[in-house]
């Protein structure tokens, strides 16, 4: 009888611990991505009309953003200098921003690899922001599992005191607002991401009157998902909600290659 107790108690004792490994699993999990061969990566801005581009705490390397350091050209005329190991797992402060004299600073799905932003590194962002450098986000930005990093979403115009969680969408995204920088190259009016097909979305269960500041460009599945910007006088914070450089396709691609470029100034 004891020895039936006891086996019963290190059975449930052995689930617990399986859902606790679950719950801290990396989204999407890390290691499944199909990487594309990339090249070597220059640090800092090599001439003035490149854009440099600077990962900060992020979920990881992923193919589409490996292939854009050598493929830009694919995209656009605007040459692209891509740093996703500098800070993509490491602390920073202003000073380094200031330091390295980005264009624009990317920040992928961090939270959905538990990569967490201290106050003081997102004062950094947003102090670094208006200096007028864009920022995008991507995916998990802002809240997964035990990680917050809310105080994100102010930089992309969104409400810090919302609750996010994230759900699975169809990638089906339409243009919202048309004839936009930020679909230049993407044809007609809508388009399938290949991307991670899920979606950073409020606790309400769609974007849908929680956008605060920012402006939605394009929606999918009725605003589960939602490509937004945040224009101010100095910088614009580009948020998509899904994942769409992880297994991207050729217009998630281009997506993220305008993202980087239409509003450096």
């Amino acid at each position: 009888m004891r020895r039936r107790l006891a086996l019963s108690v290190c059975f449930a004792a052995a689930i617990l611990f399986a859902v606790q490994l679950a719950a801290r699993e990396a989204s999407p999990p890390k290691g499944t991505e199909i990487k594309s061969t990339g090249s070597s990566v220059t640090i800092g801005n090599p001439s003035p009309k490149t854009v440099y581009v600077l990962f900060l705490k992020s979920w990881g390397t992923t193919s589409v953003w490996e292939d854009l350091k050598t493929n830009w050209n694919k995209y656009g005329k605007i040459p692209l200098s891509i740093d996703d190991s500098t800070y993509i797992d490491s602390d920073f402060t202003y000073q380094d921003l200031v330091n390295a004299k980005a264009n624009v600073l990317v920040i992928s799905n961090p939270s959905g690899n538990f990569r967490s932003y201290s106050s003081a590194e997102a004062a950094a962002v947003a102090k670094y922001a208006k200096k007028g450098h864009p920022v995008i986000g991507t995916y998990l930005v802002f809240q997964y599992s035990s990680t917050d990093n809310r105080a994100l979403a102010p930089i992309f115009g969104l409400d810090r005191t919302l609750t996010y969680s994230y759900t699975s969408i169809s990638n089906q995204f339409s243009e919202v607002k048309q004839h936009q920088c930020l679909f230049k190259g993407i044809s007609g009016s809508g388009w399938q991401s290949d991307g991670y097909a899920e979606s950073q979305v409020p606790s309400s269960g769609n974007w849908t009157g929680n956008l605060d500041k920012a402006k939605a460009l394009a929606e999918s599945d009725s605003y589960v998902g939602v490509i937004s910007t945040y224009a101010t006088k100095k910088y614009t914070g580009v948020f998509i909600s899904n994942f769409p450089e992880y297994n991207g396709g050729t217009d998630d691609e281009q997506l993220l290659y305008n993202a980087s470029t239409c509003y450096v100034k």
